[in-house]
């Protein structure tokens, strides 16, 4: 099946949590070794101790982290005195060249060794939720520090590992699972405080938004798909970053850290890039847009918060629009003049590497908890209007007739002979789902994303 063909399977519309199970092969022949353990650190810096890592994964992020280790073990040393050990390894295939500055006798493909391992801290990172979510537990449970990038993992059973952490008296850090590079969760835990934000509203998806970028500069879609699995942006289910779920469980984390809603508590729309992903970017090009996956959680009044994943069309004058390839980019609302907002490549080996390794140094992270004196809040069904593009593979008559039939306010029309669409009047998602509905019986191919451009170009929201 070629990527393109990958990215034709439809998806639902929605997503609950707890997501999917994946899991990885384990291969039980144990690696054994009693010979001294690689250890990163400079011997003039005289490190004040060392800590031992138990890594789980040793693939595109896995082997990322061990070369930055080896690269910044004299700075790490000088600046916080410590050295990291990397005392076991686990891996699908011991006999596997890793180019990797560690002795290969660390390595071992028994799962049952690699929990009974002593360490100070075990570093996840094997993706999916089996065999991670069994580390996680064992690892806990020995009094070990965790770390992970595992959103799925986090998104899934994050609530119930923090429970085992705190009961264990351990920690337990995932800053590495929302961004990649750009501080998300460390941002939201340092600087907003007991304070809640208005909104956090963000482009959390690199490989999307690689592609969509491609595509704005003229390529085929299945052109810059290939050129996203070149570069290694793209994992091996890469529809998850084009159907929403991806940036969707990045965003149970975040309504989680910023607003104490836990993931499996959280109502979340999501609409698909796919089908007319291509149609999308051309239009919103035409208007002087960018099309965009912006990933939203904000505040309405009193404590309900709102939370969608979706296709937005932006002004090509915002931030989100000059938010290109695999960056991410989140702004987060406090009420100030201007949001705050971090930025950086979200997707790929190095980024997620370095952000491990940042979690890795912080070696006394704050708790995920808000606290109980904090404002609590609710998650609730976002029902706000907005200005919707819709189009489908119809004739402009019909795309008109269903429109009126279901009583949509229309504000603009294109209704050319390829691909008409329509821009709605502010209208809910619920009544905007009559009209998709309307156009898929007729197998129509609706393609749909909120609109955020006004008559004089101005965004809107």
């Amino acid at each position: 099946m070629t990527p393109l063909q990958q990215l034709e399977v439809p998806s639902s519309p929605e997503v609950r949590f707890p997501l999917p199970a994946a899991s990885i092969g384990i291969n039980r022949k144990a690696s054994r070794f009693t010979d001294t353990v690689p250890q990163f650190g400079s011997a003039t810096a005289k490190p004040q101790r060392t800590i031992r890592i138990a890594l789980a994964g040793c693939g595109v992020v896995g082997s990322g982290l061990v070369r930055l280790l080896h690269n910044s073990a004299a700075a790490i040393a000088s600046r916080f005195g410590v050295r990291f050990a990397i005392t076991s390894v686990l891996v699908r295939d011991t006999t596997r060249d890793r180019r990797v500055p560690i002795d290969s006798r660390v390595f071992t493909n028994d799962l049952e060794f690699f929990l009974a391992h002593d360490a100070d801290v075990v570093i996840e990172a094997v993706g999916g939720e089996e065999p991670a979510r069994t580390i996680a537990i064992s690892a806990l449970r020995r009094g070990s520090k965790l770390i992970t990038a595992n959103k799925e993992l986090i998104a899934a059973h994050g609530e119930s590992l923090d429970e085992l952490a705190n009961l264990h008296r351990t920690g337990l850090d995932f800053g590495a699972a929302v961004g990649g590079s750009a501080p998300v969760i460390s941002t939201l835990r340092d600087l907003v405080g007991a304070s809640a934000p208005r909104s956090v509203r963000g482009i959390l998806n690199g490989t999307s938004n690689f592609v969509i970028t491609h595509l704005e500069r003229g390529a085929k879609l299945e052109s810059a798909l290939e050129s996203a699995c070149a570069r290694g942006l793209a994992e091996a289910d890469f529809t998850r970053d084009f159907d929403g779920r991806d940036a969707a469980a990045k965003l149970s984390i975040i309504a989680w850290i910023a607003f104490g809603i836990r993931p499996s508590a959280l109502q979340l729309r999501r609409i698909s890039l796919v089908p007319g992903l291509e149609q999308l970017t051309r239009i919103a090009v035409s208007r002087g847009g960018r099309l965009r996956l912006i990933a939203e959680c904000t505040r309405l009044d009193e404590n309900r918060v709102v939370a969608a994943v979706e296709p937005v069309i932006v002004s090509e004058s915002t931030a989100f629009a000059r938010t290109t390839l695999e960056d991410n980019r989140v702004e987060v609302d406090l009420g100030w003049t201007s949001p705050l907002s971090v930025s950086g490549p979200g997707a790929g080996g190095e980024p997620t590497a370095a952000a491990l390794l940042s979690d890795l140094v912080r070696v006394s992270a704050p708790p995920n908890d808000r606290g109980a004196e904090a404002l609590q809040f609710i998650s609730a069904r976002d029902d706000r209007d907005h200005c919707w593009l819709i189009g489908a593979r119809v004739d402009a008559a019909t795309l008109n007739a269903r429109a009126a039939a279901v009583n949509l306010p229309i504000r603009d029309r294109q209704l050319g002979r390829d691909y008409p669409f329509l821009v709605t009047e502010p209208a809910s998602w619920e009544s905007t789902k009559l009209l998709l509905g309307e156009l898929k019986a007729l197998n129509a191919t609706p393609f749909v994303a909120r609109y955020e451009i006004s008559d004089r170009g101005e965004e809107l929201q």
